[in-house]
């Protein structure tokens, strides 16, 4: 029987999350050391989230909970369902997400739900000579991650931290005792899922980012990543080494994840950028080498000359 006045949906941070449905596909924009590096480890590289290209990753979110806690604040005033609520809550949720990555540290691998963007090529596959993998988002669901669809509208994000940060002052209320017993692992799943919030200025992206995190180790003598390895579809995950690249001047950690865990069809898709000046023949023999077979080749329809 059909409820007749159903709930009204309060969306929060975990409305992000991504669930792939079948024959969904996920771009990934590389150049071609890239693309051959993946066809020859079977495996996708997750790089520190802090170090992506938006110089204010983590900084963004952590603006957006300020934002939110202090508009809850203004209605706690004249909304009954927000009695009792004061600023002493957010400093306790500011206590779990300022010093998260203290203790895990995010790494993510960035794939697009549109095939041929020519931002995305200019900025990720070599100014247009590069590849857009095309992987099936299933395939990438199966690795030991968490998928983020990535939001750009700044109210839309702003009511979705304010439900989300509502929700855990309810259930702290109802529970009462100790917040770190009651809510804690919330407020830090809060600081990881907010990595699915950037600025309108990157909308055209169209991003779905799988994310994975590292153990920190502190200890007088030195810091230290360590993966532990995560669980997928109910089945442990081995951990890989943690390594180190340069990019310019700057020092980059991450980590390989291999594919293997995925079923049928890894590539189903293959894009050549707008400049990508080989043939089908250079992309189809590495890409049956190293078996993946049957991949529809496309090719930008860009005119870009660079």
């Amino acid at each position: 029987m059909t409820e007749q006045n159903p709930r009204p949906h309060h969306p929060t941070v975990f409305d992000r999350v991504f669930k792939p449905s079948t024959g969904c596909t996920l771009y990934h924009y590389c150049s071609t050391p890239t693309f051959l590096s993946v066809l020859e480890s079977g495996a996708l590289r997750f790089s520190d989230a802090n170090m992506m290209n938006d110089s204010e990753e983590g900084r963004y979110g952590y603006t957006l909970f300020e934002r939110a806690a202090n508009e809850l604040l203004e209605l706690a005033k004249n909304k009954p369902s927000l009695e009792g609520l004061e600023s002493d809550f957010f400093d306790h949720v500011d206590a779990c997400l300022s010093p998260k990555q203290l203790h895990s540290h995010p790494v993510i691998a960035c794939f697009s739900k549109a095939p041929d963007v020519l931002s995305q090529w200019r900025a990720y596959a070599q100014d247009g000579e590069g590849w857009a993998l095309g992987f099936d988002g299933n395939a990438i669901g199966a690795m030991p991650v968490t998928l983020l669809d990535v939001l750009y509208d700044t109210d839309r994000q702003l009511e979705e931290v304010r439900n989300s940060l509502a929700a855990m002052y309810f259930l702290w209320r109802k529970e009462g005792g100790e917040f770190e017993a009651v809510v804690g692992s919330s407020a830090r799943l809060l600081s990881s899922l907010m990595l699915a919030y950037k600025h309108p200025s990157f909308r055209e992206e169209v991003e779905v980012r799988a994310l994975h995190e590292l153990r920190v180790d502190i200890s007088a003598d030195g810091w230290l990543l360590i993966d532990e390895g995560e669980t997928a579809d109910g089945k442990e995950v081995e951990g890989q080494p943690v390594k180190f690249r340069a990019a310019g001047a700057s020092i980059i950690a991450y980590v390989d994840l291999p594919l293997e865990r995925a079923k049928g069809m890894i590539i189903p898709e293959l894009w050549l950028g707008p400049r990508n000046s080989n043939g089908p023949g250079n992309a189809i023999y590495p890409m049956t080498q190293f078996g993946h077979r049957n991949v529809r080749l496309q090719r930008s329809a860009s005119s870009y000359r660079g």
